[in-house]
């Protein structure tokens, strides 16, 4: 067979199994939180052919922009595989500024906190509504992509508060953890009691979060936003070092794009999500 007619041979099986009409679902949407005025909702897409798991996913866009609205294409992807998925939205507190090294590091912190705020809040809302929602609360997982990834990551490693809120989202447990291009702020609270078998995808040369040690966006010392970040390496590193059950795809030479890869990457999601409800996840690097 001639190369481009194996390609398009190939092109059109791919099609089939998921481009088939009618297998996008549309979201309907619930409110769980009304904060500084601003409402606080969820998306939920789910699958024709459920296989009782959930996905609660927190987007990205440097806590500047972002909306749920953009990840449809993972929801429908995992849709496909009997995934429910829930795309949340949260505050945007540095929505018309920058991420970035001009900004304070306070104002950076403020950022982050706030969207973990929200992470709790979702979580125990959907928590405290698993009847009404028909949802096992045994097969929930957590997802999150850039700066959502370092919101849910921060949110279950590095809790900055231990108010009743805190506290409840802390006594739960996900059934994994997904992160995309993700980091945290303190790596040396990663600890057993705190765990929760975690999938990381991170490209090594991520100019914006790092893939293991380095102050975010590799800003210099003498720089307003100066802090550092504790990236994908660095949290496998330490849960390898602890035989804590965790999976590290690294992506030689490719940067902050691999926080797009949970649009293409269905198949190491799927099977990473059915081997954590197994338990049979282990330290491995990819």
């Amino acid at each position: 067979m001639k190369p481009h007619r194996l390609h398009l041979l190939l092109s059109f099986c791919w099609c089939t199994l998921w481009c088939l009409p009618g297998q996008a679902q549309q979201p309907t949407r619930f409110t769980y939180a009304t904060k500084d005025t601003t409402q606080l909702w969820i998306d939920d897409y789910q699958p024709a052919k459920p296989n009782g798991s959930t996905v609660l996913f927190v987007h990205g866009g440097a806590f500047t922009t972002g909306h749920p609205a953009n990840q449809k294409p993972m929801a429908d992807g995992l849709n496909r595989l009997g995934y429910r998925v829930l795309i949340m939205k949260y505050r945007l507190y540095l929505q018309g500024k920058d991420f970035g090294c001009g900004t304070e590091t306070s104002e950076k912190l403020k950022a982050i906190y706030v969207a973990m705020e929200d992470v709790q809040d979702a979580t125990l809302y959907v928590l405290q509504h698993a009847a009404q929602l028909r949802l096992d609360t045994t097969k929930l997982f957590l997802a999150g992509s850039s700066a959502g990834a370092e919101a849910m990551l921060n949110a279950i490693f590095n809790p900055y508060k231990k108010d009743a809120t805190a506290q409840r989202f802390a006594a739960f447990r996900f059934a994994g953890l997904l992160s995309f291009a993700g980091a945290v702020l303190n790596s040396n609270l990663i600890e057993q009691k705190r765990w929760i078998p975690t999938l990381l995808m991170h490209g090594t040369a991520d100019a914006l979060v790092p893939y293991a040690t380095a102050p975010h966006r590799f800003c210099t010392a003498s720089d307003n936003g100066w802090m550092m970040f504790f990236g994908s390496k660095t949290i496998f590193d330490r849960a390898a070092q602890l035989k804590l059950p965790v999976r590290l795809y690294s992506y030689t030479s490719a940067g902050h794009e691999v926080s797009n890869f949970m649009f293409r990457k269905f198949r190491e999601m799927d099977d990473f999500m059915q081997a954590a409800l197994q338990h049979k996840i282990v330290p491995r690097h990819y």
